[in-house]
């Protein structure tokens, strides 16, 4: 008797479920006339063609129900309304799914137990509510209650944004998912945007906390019904100096020193602890300085609030693990960076670390590279100087042009000889000094107005006309008078004649003798000879 009462009872129960079934499409249907998301028929998850439509005409963007949920949907916070569908799964000796759709009324209807009221309510407090009222209807039957898929359901945007109107958003969606992209206009506020409930209450979100601190406590669950209203940004606080990000930022409702911090993105490591400026305005526009200890604003010991317009001063601890180098290169061991000490570490110094130097290193030409501190200013002096030719240079502007010149130089050479010999030539490095050895070149070029211009051997007993002879000789074009050397360590330019002996790499340069007339070469003549008449004209005067 026992078994036929049981298979009974099972047999009452299929019957009703199947019921229940059975009623379930026209109870969405009726829902379908006034929600959006249950327009599809139950259980679908493609949203339909009007919801496409709505979505992407009014805000250029995918439907809201398109969005991907950002984790699992908490229970304590998310809230029913019209069109949630839900899903009651029993488990026993027959196991069945019941689908159950939140009614344009927010009710829903529970299989032999009526209706109960939802919208707005706690999915965990109604799920708790729907087991209890229906355990006792099924005896020895596991229920659960899930969400199936949440409903869609429309909002209002008002304000600073591209679109205002309706706009579409689910369940799941918060605030910041709804403005995000472009949505917000140019001078939007990002952190004084008004959600506006059904009810008359008022919730704030602040999306500037959401991004650059992580702080989600402001970014609240939209609703049925919101309206978003995002106004423009009238009021900004700054911060400066050793923090992550300084700049502007705008000011919100119950900020304080450590708000503006967090924004910034935090102190960096080399913050001086202890001297943390803050400066505000009072009621007279006065500007008030207060130091601060950033442990204890960290602590909140000392927090002082902002208004519009403060400045958070957090200065930099002096040389804070900032280690000076310099840099050899070419003809040493082990060319490359080394660190320094300024005004300790000298070159001699540098050149040891680095090893010494190789073979084939020129110990005449050791180039040190300095940036000037002149190169980066604006001199309009010099810039009209380097405008005029030499004529028009009065002795006293052409002295001054080559002392600023000079002053803007940043190769200097060093001979390695002279400086063992005189500690004054071992200079001190700074830091960025490039140091390089250069390659012996053992060679003399021979250019211009020769027979066979090139390249020679050098010979430390030849002197210029010897190398001249070996290129050819001169051309009839040639300036013998005229011959120049230019320096391969110095880079200076010399006539041959104040030139007592040459070194590797230097350049002989002959020019070409220029072209004169013969009415040129008369007044060379003759304007001698009219400076010596005028005297002898004016000695015979006086006489």
């Amino acid at each position: 008797m026992k078994s036929r009462w049981r298979m009974a009872v099972v047999t009452a129960l299929v019957a009703m479920l199947a019921t229940a079934a059975s009623s379930a499409p026209a109870q969405d249907a009726r829902v379908g006339a006034g929600s959006d998301a249950s327009s599809s028929g139950p259980g679908d998850g493609v949203p339909s063609s009007t919801d496409m439509t709505a979505g992407i005409g009014s805000h250029g963007t995918l439907p809201s129900a398109l969005v991907p949920f950002a984790g699992a949907v908490d229970a304590r916070a998310y809230r029913l309304g019209p069109g949630d569908q839900l899903m009651l799964l029993m488990r026993g000796l027959v196991s069945r799914s019941l689908p159950i759709v939140v009614d344009p009324e927010g009710m829903i209807l529970l299989p032999g137990d009526g209706s109960m009221k939802v919208d707005g309510r706690a999915l965990a407090d109604v799920r708790g509510d729907v087991i209890a009222r229906l355990r006792g209807q099924f005896r020895n039957v596991e229920l659960e209650l899930q969400l199936a898929r949440p409903r869609t359901f429309r909002v209002m945007l008002s304000g600073q944004v591209r679109v205002p109107g309706p706009a579409l958003a689910n369940g799941t969606m918060r605030v910041g998912d709804l403005l995000g992209g472009e949505q917000l206009l140019s001078g939007a506020s990002r952190r004084r945007i008004q959600v506006r409930r059904r009810d008359g209450a008022r919730q704030f979100c602040d999306l500037d906390r959401l991004q650059m601190a992580g702080d989600a406590s402001l970014n609240p669950f939209l609703q049925d019904g919101d309206v978003v209203f995002v106004p423009s940004a009238t009021e900004f606080v700054f911060a400066q100096g050793a923090i992550a990000r300084p700049g502007r930022y705008e000011l919100a409702p119950q900020d304080s020193v450590l708000t503006l911090l967090r924004l910034a993105g935090d102190p960096l490591p080399a913050a001086i602890v202890d001297s943390l400026l803050l400066v505000r305005f009072d009621n007279r526009l006065v500007p008030d300085s207060v130091w601060l200890n950033l442990e204890d604003v960290y602590a909140r010991r000392n927090n002082p609030p902002l208004g519009d317009g403060a400045h958070l001063y957090v200065y930099f601890i002096p040389r804070y693990r900032q280690l000076e180098e310099s840099t050899v290169l070419g003809e040493v061991t082990r060319p490359g960076a080394y660190p320094i000490v300024e005004g300790r570490t000298r070159l001699s110094g540098l050149l040891h670390a680095a090893g010494g130097f190789t073979s084939g290193a020129d110990l005449t030409a050791i180039r040190v590279h300095r940036r000037s501190t002149l190169a980066n200013e604006k001199d309009p002096e010099l810039d009209r100087l380097l405008r005029l030719s030499r004529n028009e240079l009065t002795t006293t502007e052409y002295d001054v042009l080559n002392t600023k010149l000079a002053g803007l130089r940043e190769d200097y050479r060093v001979d390695w000889g002279r400086l063992n010999r005189d500690e004054d030539l071992d200079l001190l490095l700074r830091d960025g000094d490039l140091v390089r050895v250069e390659r012996l070149v053992m060679s003399i070029r021979v250019d211009g107005q020769v027979q066979r211009p090139g390249i020679l051997n050098f010979v430390p007993s030849r002197g210029v006309s010897d190398y001249v002879s070996s290129a050819g000789g001169f051309t009839n074009r040639a300036w013998p008078g005229k011959v120049r050397i230019i320096r391969a360590v110095t880079n200076q330019t010399l006539l041959a004649r104040n030139v007592r002996s040459l070194d590797p790499g230097d350049l002989i340069w002959v020019p070409e003798r220029p072209d004169v007339t013969v009415w040129e070469q008369l007044q060379r003549v003759l304007t001698p000879l009219a400076q010596v008449a005028t005297i002898v004209i004016a000695i015979r005067s006086v006489k």
